[in-house]
């Protein structure tokens, strides 16, 4: 919709929505920028850091070129063309916007985690796959190379025709009538292929993928959990006790003063820990402690 290349010679309305983007996300950095107490925990933030870059490469593209080709434009053809050029560069870094949906979808993050996780699994399942490929390949080359060339000609077209219409089954109805008109061993033959390849390996690729999956999926939950349950903790820790935020190591008293709050009891409750066998525990818990407070 959209044929121009740079933003000076777009329509109106792409001109007008690309500055009302521009400043949006730039009132948007400085919100989250302001947001920070001590300003160099930015750089802490990967998300933040990930955002000012974008950010970064949206005003270079919309407003720094904008002014360079308008300063510019009647000084020659050669800068012009440059100018394009890195114009068209940093219009390819607005991409890296979609990673802005991990945030809003995390299901999607999950997904690409347990497919990295998974890739070691899926490996050595394809590896399976190749070496059953081959040999069948080799054994149909050998059997009906010479009857069905453009199938099973060589060993690279019988690989990739088991590959395509035995394990993929594209076209399997088509291979499987041509060899029962030659000899119904070569079916079963070919059945056996379909069983091993396609039914076996290739579900077997799948159950690995789920598993992979759900126990990433599982983990995340967890970190999630965790999480939410350690900023209830330090609220309550920096509100209620009107105490400094949790750093190191925290006392038994601290900790039971703690678990006298409800909203604490809620949130472990919420992660399913039992509060009272917490409060029943405290001794054990805090064993150490007790040790070098009798050594002193």
């Amino acid at each position: 919709y959209n044929p121009a290349s740079v933003l000076t010679e777009a329509p109106e309305i792409f001109q007008i929505m690309e500055h009302f983007f521009c400043l949006f996300f730039a009132v948007e950095w400085t919100c989250r920028f302001n947001a920070f107490a001590k300003k160099t925990n930015c750089f802490r933030d990967a998300w933040f850091v990930f955002d000012s870059g974008l950010v970064v490469f949206t005003v270079l593209e919309t407003w720094l070129m904008t002014a360079v080709l308008f300063i510019i434009g009647g000084k020659g053809l050669g800068w012009n063309m440059a100018t394009i050029r890195i114009a068209r560069i940093l219009r390819l870094a607005r991409m890296a916007r979609m990673a802005r949906l991990f945030r809003a979808f995390p299901e999607i993050l999950i997904l690409i985690k347990g497919m990295v996780i998974a890739m070691r699994s899926v490996f050595f399942t394809l590896c399976l796959l190749l070496i059953i490929v081959y040999i069948f390949a080799i054994a149909f080359t050998q059997l009906v190379g010479t009857d069905m060339t453009q199938e099973f000609g060589s060993v690279g077209k019988s690989m990739h025709t088991l590959l395509l219409d035995g394990t993929l089954l594209d076209n399997v109805g088509y291979i499987i009538n041509t060899l029962w008109a030659l000899n119904l061993g070569y079916v079963a033959m070919f059945y056996l292929f379909v069983l091993l390849a396609a039914f076996t390996v290739m579900n077997m690729l799948i159950g690995v993928l789920c598993e992979v999956v759900n126990a990433v999926a599982e983990t995340e939950k967890e970190g999630i959990m965790v999480s939410w349950v350690k900023m209830q903790l330090e609220r309550i820790w920096e509100v209620e006790a009107g105490l400094d935020k949790l750093t190191g190591e925290i006392s038994k008293e601290d900790f039971s003063m703690i678990l006298e709050s409800p909203d604490a009891c809620f949130a472990l409750a919420e992660a399913g820990v039992d509060a009272l066998g917490l409060v029943d525990n405290l001794d054990l818990i805090f064993a150490g402690e007790t040790e070098d407070d009798e050594g002193n």
